[in-house]
């Protein structure tokens, strides 16, 4: 939780608060924004993209409601719903009442930060991961990572929302629910034997150096004036964009990962 809250005030300091790292943000978001039009494809990603958070959180209820038919157990089920409901109104009160977006003239007037469809997509993806029994994680984490990820890339690529915003939507959902698995360790344990491995501290590791080498290119990387990018700076702050945008996903599903297995890890006999 304390990592997830040191990301995303850095996320905030740097991506919106400051000139370099809100005009780099800008950069990415412009880049796609201009490359998408020019396909056949905005109008139905579009419209699919805004029925996506809905989507994630119809299949995340059929399977809660499947759980709760199933095994009785109401507890688990109530503590997801309640942290899937905070990170949505921690989004909603951090973006509309707390935070703002100082105006450096590089078009980014009005604060949108951090992503509401990012959040919701993210909060019930990790719902479902949470409820999960033990023989289905395996399959429903990537699946569920899968959804939430596809739904930042492709709220980046559409022009709804600037990088930052969607890292941060991930950290928000991340922080809920990871409170609320830590919650459910104390009084009624998520975790089950599992072998001992290490992918999932690499991978993790390996995204938090992917976040910092975003945040390192995004401001030592030319400035130049926010309407006359060069064509090759368009492609590194877009591809900065993406990589920023799952390495935020990653890391979050990663702590997620952690705290519901990782307490009472044992290794295979």
């Amino acid at each position: 939780m304390l990592l997830l809250v040191a990301l995303f005030c850095l996320e905030y300091i740097f991506f919106v608060q400051q000139r370099s790292g809100q005009w780099a943000d800008q950069a990415g978001f412009i880049a796609w924004s201009q490359w998408w039009p020019r396909t056949d494809l905005l109008n139905p990603v579009r419209e699919f993209l805004d029925l996506l958070p809905a989507i994630c959180g119809a299949i995340a209820a059929v399977f809660l409601l499947y759980r709760v038919i199933r095994d009785r157990h109401f507890l688990r089920a109530i503590v997801a719903i309640l942290a899937a409901a905070a990170a949505a109104g921690t989004t909603q009160l951090l973006k509309h009442e707390l935070l703002v977006r100082p105006d450096f003239n590089f078009g980014t007037t009005g604060n949108s930060f951090p992503s509401g469809h990012t959040t919701a997509a993210a909060a019930a993806m990790g719902l479902m991961y949470l409820v999960s029994p033990p023989k289905l994680r395996p399959v429903v984490q990537p699946i569920a990572w899968l959804f939430a990820t596809v739904t930042g890339v492709a709220t980046l690529i559409c022009g709804w929302h600037r990088p930052s915003d969607i890292a941060a939507g991930f950290v928000v959902a991340g922080f809920w629910l990871v409170l609320a698995s830590a919650v459910l360790q104390r009084i009624q344990p998520l975790s089950h034997e599992v072998p001992k491995g290490s992918w999932s501290r690499n991978v993790g590791a390996g995204s938090l150096v992917l976040w910092a080498a975003v945040i390192g290119l995004s401001f030592v990387l030319p400035h130049p004036h926010i309407q006359k990018i060069p064509e090759f700076l368009q492609f590194a702050y877009a591809a900065l964009g993406i990589i920023h945008v799952v390495a935020a996903s990653l890391v979050s599903g990663l702590v997620l990962r952690s705290v519901v297995i990782g307490p009472m890890r044992t290794l295979k006999k």
